[in-house]
């Protein structure tokens, strides 16, 4: 059953507004006092937005930067008492700068308080640990990470400026990749203790940047987290993007696509404030707002709405036709440069097949390793890619580059693990167990719950499996038992060549002829039922029409 534009945008509204709901009372005056701040606002009128927060929760302000700024609020307001009680709070932090009361002039009546030598030692206890020389480089590279980027909203630059900013830009990520693993190498992990509130944030921010060290950088910023050793709510965003990068849905809907109606699905919907609430952050709807979208101009999907994946992957969706079929026909017309960025923008919103990441690497390789500009896949990343989708090292492997091959199965170890992560091993145990019989395999579709591919392995090793059960296929019983299959094709679960495959080798076993046309395509004995109207089922079946 088609999913109709109105419909799913009315159930991102529904889903929303029962999301809300699940939020804590505490957690909705919390965000109905952050709403109160104006840019007009006086320090002491910041001042006592402040304290309403802080008297919210008892005195214990949970994010370090509202705390900061209420005690250089309440200094600006002149009321030195409540200034040096923050200011106390405040050094009890791991990310506390002791430069602040050492350099900062208007301080100095602090000096000449009786409880001077108390605050001084309390302000050294996490100051002494600052490495100073790894957050001036991290500042650096902030600064230059930014300022390529800023270059871009020049309106009026040529396609040549263009080309050559994204060139400069990819330097410049490179560059601050290495700096970033040398400096962590050096120093250690940039925890607050180390760098301070501004130079995690820093690390953190070209760590978004790296895409190749995205998911190694996320597991120790995790750790630093649990320790209370980094700012909470940024590790959403690597969740989130690491996530993205390999088309898996998002938990907390923080990344953004370029254009707001591209698929990038969030998953359990109706459940997303309240994980949003747990890691620090205002609703999905504020935060749309907060980015200048509207709620009914954004296509998010939910898990339970069943989107039409064959739209969205093989074809497109109607406002950009733009799906696998299309660069299948380009790379097969030797139109590298056009596959590569159909191929891209296919990958980039949804979670790709292995094989038809296979076809992208061949595309790259054939074509120079060019890519997409936009969205800087590398031959190399999408290899990564491949292993972050389940990819297990085979002989396609071996007929790749040395240059490819030998970083890969270097860091093989580690993506794997990183893929394994994200599964339901529940689900993938029982999905694994019923495949080896064809009885409880379709019990086991019949029961109408999707087995998501990206949440499970054993889709990636299902074929052979799937291949022994239709060999058991009588002409009374295969109909159904493709019915069954196509809904895997149609929920993205199963790729539309292996169905097509299948069901060509079980017609032409019952019937003397094939389908779809793919055993025609490699063997010229073998005949297509009702040749003229192949191409429209191949089209029905998302297969590129036959040569």
């Amino acid at each position: 059953m088609k999913i109709t534009k109105r419909a799913i945008l009315l159930a991102v509204c529904m889903a929303a507004s029962h999301a809300a709901n699940a939020q804590s009372e505490q957690w909705k005056a919390y965000l109905d006092i952050c709403g109160q701040f104006r840019a007009d606002m006086t320090p002491c009128e910041k001042m006592e937005v402040y304290a309403r927060m802080d008297s919210l929760f008892d005195g214990h302000m949970p994010d370090y930067n509202n705390l900061y700024n209420y005690m250089i609020s309440s200094f600006l307001c002149g009321d030195t008492m409540t200034f040096k009680k923050q200011l106390v709070r405040a050094t009890d932090w791991k990310c506390w700068n002791s430069k602040l009361i050492e350099t900062w002039d208007a301080v100095d009546f602090l000096k000449k308080e009786k409880d001077w030598n108390q605050l001084d030692s309390l302000s050294k206890i996490y100051g002494i640990k600052k490495i100073y020389p790894y957050m001036d480089s991290l500042e650096a590279m902030v600064e230059r990470d930014q300022a390529i980027r800023s270059e871009l909203h020049n309106p009026n630059l040529s396609i040549e400026q263009k080309d050559s900013i994204f060139t400069q830009w990819q330097i410049i990520d490179s560059t601050n990749l290495t700096l970033l693993k040398s400096l962590i190498k050096r120093y250690g992990f940039p925890t607050w203790e180390r760098v301070g509130y501004t130079g995690c944030r820093n690390a953190w921010l070209i760590a978004q940047h790296a895409i190749p060290y995205i998911y190694d950088f996320e597991k120790e910023y995790r750790k630093a987290v649990m320790d209370n050793n980094a700012t909470k709510n940024l590790l959403a965003y690597l969740e989130d993007r690491s996530r993205t990068m390999r088309g898996l849905p998002q938990l907390y809907g923080t990344q953004l696509a370029t254009n707001p109606k591209d698929y990038l699905p969030i998953s359990d919907i109706k459940n997303v404030n309240s994980r949003r609430e747990e890691i620090g952050l205002e609703p999905l709807n504020d935060y749309l707002k907060r980015m200048s979208i509207d709620i009914n101009d954004y296509y998010i999907l939910q898990d339970t709405s069943e989107p039409d994946y064959i739209d969205f992957y093989y074809k497109g969706n109607k406002l950009e036709p733009w799906g696998v079929i299309k660069a299948q026909g380009y790379l097969d017309e030797n139109e590298f440069d056009k596959a590569s960025v159909l191929y891209c923008h296919v990958f980039h919103n949804n979670y790709p097949f292995i094989r038809d990441l296979k076809r992208f690497v061949s595309t790259l390789i054939m074509n120079g390793g060019k890519s997409d500009q936009y969205l800087f896949i590398s031959t190399y990343e999408v290899l990564e890619r491949m292993v972050l989708c389940g990819y297990e090292p085979d002989a396609w492997l071996d007929s790749l580059p040395d240059t490819l091959t030998v970083p890969l199965r270097a860091d093989y170890a580690n993506l794997r693990d990183e893929y394994l992560r994200y599964l339901n091993h529940e689900d993938d145990a029982e999905l694994t167990a019923a495949l080896a019989n064809r009885a409880d395999f379709e019990t086991l579709l019949r029961s109408g719950k999707n087995y998501h591919r990206y949440e499970l392995d054993a889709w990636n090793h299902a074929y052979p499996l799937l291949q022994k059960m239709t060999d058991e296929l009588t002409k009374g019983d295969y109909e159904e038992f493709f019915a069954l299959l196509w809904r895997e094709v149609e929920r993205g679960n199963l790729h539309a060549e292996d169905y097509a495959s299948l069901y060509d080798r079980t017609y032409y076993r019952l019937h003397g002829k094939d389908w779809y046309g793919t055993l025609a395509a490699s063997d010229k004995h073998i005949r297509t039922a009702k040749p003229k109207t192949l191409n429209e089922r191949r089209r029905a079946a998302c297969l590129p029409s036959a040569r």
